[in-house]
C-alpha cells in the first residue's frame, strides 16, 4: 500500500510513476478548495489542470499533514492484503468480533463516500473510499479496478447509496 501524508508526498509519488496523475488530480481539488489563499474554483476534479497543482504545491497546505486538514491520510491499494486495512463501522459486526471493526472484504456497509472516480474518458479505473471517523473527516483509500470484486465494491456501493438516500433498513 502507498501511504501519502501530505500532498507533496502524492507529488512526488506522481514523479516517480507511482500515483496516476488522475488521483494526484483527486486530491488537488480537495486541497484548493480549503487553502486559505483563494484560488480559481474547481468543482470536477477532472479540471485540475499542472498550473493548478504547481500554484497548489506553493501553499503552505501542500505541506501539512492529511491527518490534520482532512482526518486521516491517502492510501493506494495495490495488492488484495491492502483491503484489509479499510475498515468500516459495523456495530454488530464488532460485538461479535472481540471489538474489532470490519474491513471492506467482510461485509458490505454504508461509507461516507464509496464512489467511482470518473475518467475523462472511458470506464473508470479506481474506486474511493472514505469513512469519517471524527469532524475532521477519516482516512481516504483508492482501489484499483483489478481488485473490486475483493474489495466487494458493487456491494458497498449499494449500501452507501441506499443509505445516503435514506432507506437504509
Amino acid at each position: 500500500m502507498i501511504t501519502f501524508h501530505r500532498f507533496i508526498d502524492a507529488y512526488r509519488s506522481y514523479q516517480q510513476r507511482r500515483c496516476p496523475y488522475r488521483l494526484l488530480q483527486d486530491q488537488a481539488a480537495v486541497l484548493v478548495g480549503i487553502c486559505r489563499n483563494t484560488y480559481r474554483p474547481i468543482t470536477d476534479a477532472l479540471e485540475v489542470t499542472d498550473a493548478d497543482i504547481d500554484w497548489l504545491l506553493q501553499q503552505p497546505e501542500a505541506g501539512q499533514d492529511y491527518a490534520d486538514l482532512l482526518g486521516g491520510n491517502v492510501y493506494i491499494c495495490e495488492a488484495d492484503d491492502d483491503l484489509k486495512q479499510i475498515v468500516g463501522m459495523d456495530m454488530d459486526w464488532a460485538n461479535g468480533h472481540g471489538n474489532t471493526w470490519p474491513t471492506c472484504t467482510d461485509l458490505p456497509m454504508a461509507w461516507d463516500s464509496c464512489t467511482h472516480l470518473a475518467e475523462k474518458s472511458g470506464d473508470p479505473e479506481w474506486v474511493l473510499f472514505l469513512l469519517c471517523w471524527s469532524d475532521s473527516g477519516g482516512p481516504v483509500y483508492y482501489v484499483p479496478k483489478h481488485l473490486w470484486d475483493a474489495a466487494r465494491v458493487s456491494e458497498h456501493m449499494a449500501a452507501t447509496n441506499t443509505a445516503w438516500q435514506g432507506n437504509a433498513s
